[in-house]
């Protein structure tokens, strides 16, 4: 028997895999989101759909400014004591006390005030011209990051909303502007079609438990749509109790495209980084990274190496350690910034040498008896991660050790998590023994020796 797209428990059990089936994004992951704009289509969904991102975000001292699309005024259309000027007003004053109680102050709100109901897409006469305006404030804004409603939200201004983000984004920076997606209405579709197809999007979610009670004082400053302000048009529009219950979870669900995958972090991404801090990651004072870079060190084969290679060195905390193993040590990163602090700190060290290099476009001519990749394989795309796997076990002689290292939460920003890294080397590392595989808390290790060679042999 055939399963209707409309079936209900099939409806249930897709909505359900939203929560069940998605990681927990770490708060400290959303560093790089430095000047996030939120696009609320009506005034009361930016905080129902992303209330906690918001206030987690102004928590941590980073920008947040919120634009709302339409002017709001079809929720009562009935109404004759809020006619729709009133109505308008009475949704812009609410919108403004719903976004300061998230942390977001009045000059970083924003009304477009195009007709709620009637949002115009694509084919609109007008869209250009409100693209024309979107683009240009985005690149007044200098905006690095767009939340915006998911796109198949079964609201027609949701999803004209989405069309005109996505346009405006296009238009301001068609590469290397952050896109997620967040659902409102997607809790109540009644049709699969609605939710994410598979592959389509990568989900995940934020752990906003500690935001919770700020969202919900937000979503209830939306008087009007929530407790009866408006009295005399019945017919008009109610959050209800079951619509509700949606977003009183401890998380909030968003989206991202899957197509990010096959897209490497290029360069300017890593400038962007580090031109906000020369210690973005804290591999300085981290006690994370001490117990990481310990732990790396201890599961190095050998006692010493004689030609070394380090992909992504950063500013040399980890390859001060590795200098103290190698006779010689190549370490490269793909940004002068780190370089120049990573050359410092080693200058004592002769036996080091740093490049600026891209792996895989770039690869140095050596062969090494050590190659480390650490906390970098997740920035590449799968086509170049391949590639990279290709060059890497070529590069190492036999009886060679290969060691990699990589963060396993979710981050929105990397094309690949740090399981999909170690499991395709795996899948692809060809002559190699794999010698120690090593799971901590937030961080997975694999070590693997070269077949061949005086030290070929697998050792455990």
């Amino acid at each position: 028997m055939t399963t209707l797209p409309t079936d209900p428990q099939l409806l249930a059990e897709r909505k359900a895999s939203l929560y069940t089936d998605s990681p927990i994004h770490p708060h400290g992951d959303l560093h790089p989101w430095h000047r996030t704009v939120v696009f609320s289509p009506h005034q009361d969904d930016e905080s129902l759909g992303c209330g906690g991102l918001i206030a987690t975000l102004t928590d941590r001292g980073q920008q947040v400014r919120v634009v709302f699309v339409s002017d709001g005024g079809m929720s009562h259309p009935q109404s004759e004591k809020f006619p729709r000027p009133a109505r308008v007003t009475l949704r812009r004053a609410e919108a403004v006390v719903a976004c300061a109680t998230l942390g977001v102050p009045p000059q970083h709100v924003h009304f477009m005030a195009l007709p709620d109901g009637e949002v115009p897409r694509q084919w609109h006469p007008d869209f250009d011209s409100i693209i024309d305006d979107l683009s240009q404030r985005l690149a007044d804004w200098q905006a690095d990051t767009l939340v915006v409603p998911w796109r198949r939200d079964p609201h027609p201004d949701h999803r004209a909303t989405w069309e005109i983000c996505r346009a405006a984004a296009e238009r301001y920076r068609p590469e290397g502007i952050r896109w997620i997606e967040y659902p409102v209405w997607l809790w109540e579709a009644q049709n699969v079609v609605d939710l994410p197809r598979p592959d389509e999007m990568i989900v995940w979610q934020l752990d906003v438990a500690a935001q919770q009670e700020r969202k919900q004082r937000a979503i209830h400053a939306h008087a009007s749509q929530y407790a009866g302000i408006i009295d005399d048009a019945p017919d008009g529009f109610q959050l209800q109790e079951h619509m509700l219950d949606h977003f009183r979870r401890p998380t909030e669900v968003f989206f991202e495209e899957a197509a990010k995958r096959h897209r490497t972090l290029p360069e300017d991404y890593f400038e962007g980084v580090y031109a906000h801090t020369d210690d973005p990651w804290d591999f300085e004072t981290s006690a994370y990274e001490r117990e990481k870079y310990a732990a790396t060190m201890a599961a190095l084969p050998e006692e010493r190496y004689t030609s070394a290679f380090e992909i992504g060195c950063s500013i040399g905390v980890l390859t001060e350690l590795l200098a103290n193993r190698c006779d010689a040590l190549l370490a490269i990163d793909i940004n002068e910034a780190p370089l120049i602090r990573a050359r410092e700190r080693l200058a004592d060290q002769p036996q080091v040498t740093f490049r600026k290099m891209t792996v895989p476009k770039e690869f140095p001519a050596e062969r090494f008896d050590l190659v480390v990749l650490s906390e970098v394989g997740y920035y590449w795309s799968y086509e170049d991660l391949t590639r990279a796997i290709a060059l890497i076990g070529e590069a190492i002689l036999p009886g060679g050790t290969l060691i990699l290292v990589h963060y396993t939460p979710y981050v929105p920003d990397y094309p690949l998590t740090g399981d999909e890294v170690h499991e395709t080397f795996s899948q692809l590392l060809r002559g190699f023994h794999h010698l120690k595989a090593e799971r901590a808390e937030r961080y997975r290790m694999d070590v693997w020796k070269k077949k061949g060679g005086a030290a070929g042999a697998p050792t455990g």
